[in-house]
């Protein structure tokens, strides 16, 4: 990815505002192109993406770090042209980092079993994974810390009623006195010998349910890749969902990778396999080509299996 710097301070002074700033601005974009084969629906199509994204920051004279982010997104594959970011900033100090604003839900650990990259998600295979939280993002603040060899994150999302959508033309805008829907969460990361461990705890509640998640992961080196082991055991108004899973992520060579994954998620209502491959290679210069394949078994009302040929660029 390149990085293009500005000199800020100098267009400021153009329009007569302060020039004492001393901020950063880079720019960085991605795109790509995929077929994706429809499984379900016995369908080939081609999609087209690509995204710009801007990334700002500052340090205080005291050493405190700000930095905020926006982009902009068009996607082809639902028409969608977005402004994304802008309504969160992060905060470092000390070793810590804090942000407020939209931020995603903390603690919802467990949740193993995916490696494709998000092209095949287009097709309409899929399995309902059961574990999620009801709220997953919204406004709200976070705080990730080191604690020995330890990293602990806490986050408190105050109002997800918009599941972090701009709905009302706020953007950015937290209710402080909470609402109907919101989430707490905490999840801790440390070395085991060779192994890394995750544990998290996460609630969320909204109008109509209430919901409780606990779950872990483990990854160790093994046979020239990386195992990553986890489960995730969700409390459910209308009863409680079980997620268990596992990937394995080598390199076959310098420039090609392989990630395989597998996941069983079982609720009240359903019982899901998936199963997922990735291939990708390097071709140099920030473009490489990849292949996505996902299998949907179970008693989802779309099982069958998914294809995703594509190649995706870094500028």
């Amino acid at each position: 990815m390149k990085k293009l710097m500005y000199l800020i301070s100098a267009v400021a002074g153009v329009v007569g505002l302060s020039t004492t700033a001393n901020a950063d601005v880079s720019v960085s974009g991605a795109g790509g192109v995929a077929v994706v084969n429809d499984g379900a629906a016995s369908d080939n199509m081609a999609y087209v993406a690509s995204s710009v994204a801007f990334a700002l920051s500052t340090t205080t004279a005291n050493g405190l770090g700000i930095s905020m982010g926006m982009g902009l997104t068009n996607d082809s594959a639902n028409a969608d042209n977005d402004v994304t970011g802008g309504n969160a900033v992060t905060f470092t100090t000390g070793g810590a980092t804090i942000v407020v604003g939209q931020i995603g839900a903390v603690g919802a650990v467990g949740g193993v079993g995916g490696v494709n990259s998000d092209w095949v998600d287009l097709s309409t295979v899929g399995a309902d994974a059961g574990s999620d939280l009801a709220v997953t993002t919204g406004e709200g603040f976070s705080l990730s810390t080191s604690l020995g060899g330890a990293t602990l994150t806490v986050g408190y999302i105050a109002d997800g009623s918009d599941d972090g959508a701009d709905t009302d033309g706020e953007n950015g805008e937290m209710n402080l006195s909470g609402s109907d829907n919101s989430a707490a969460g905490a999840t801790i990361s440390m070395p085991v010998g060779n192994m890394t461990a995750t544990v998290g705890f996460a609630n969320a509640d909204t109008d109509t349910e209430s919901e409780t998640h606990v779950g872990g992961s483990l990854s160790v080196a093994a046979g020239g890749g990386t195992l990553t082991v986890g489960m995730g055991q969700a409390s459910l108004t209308a009863g409680s969902a079980t997620s268990m899973g596992a990937t394995y992520a080598m390199s076959l060579d310098a420039d090609t990778s392989l990630s395989v994954g597998y996941n069983n998620t079982k609720d009240a209502a359903n019982n899901d396999t998936t199963t997922e491959l990735n291939l990708s290679r390097s071709l140099g210069g920030g473009a490489s080509v990849f292949l996505d394949v996902l299998n949907v078994s179970g008693d989802s009302a779309t099982e069958g299996t998914a294809f995703a040929l594509g190649s995706s660029f870094s500028f």
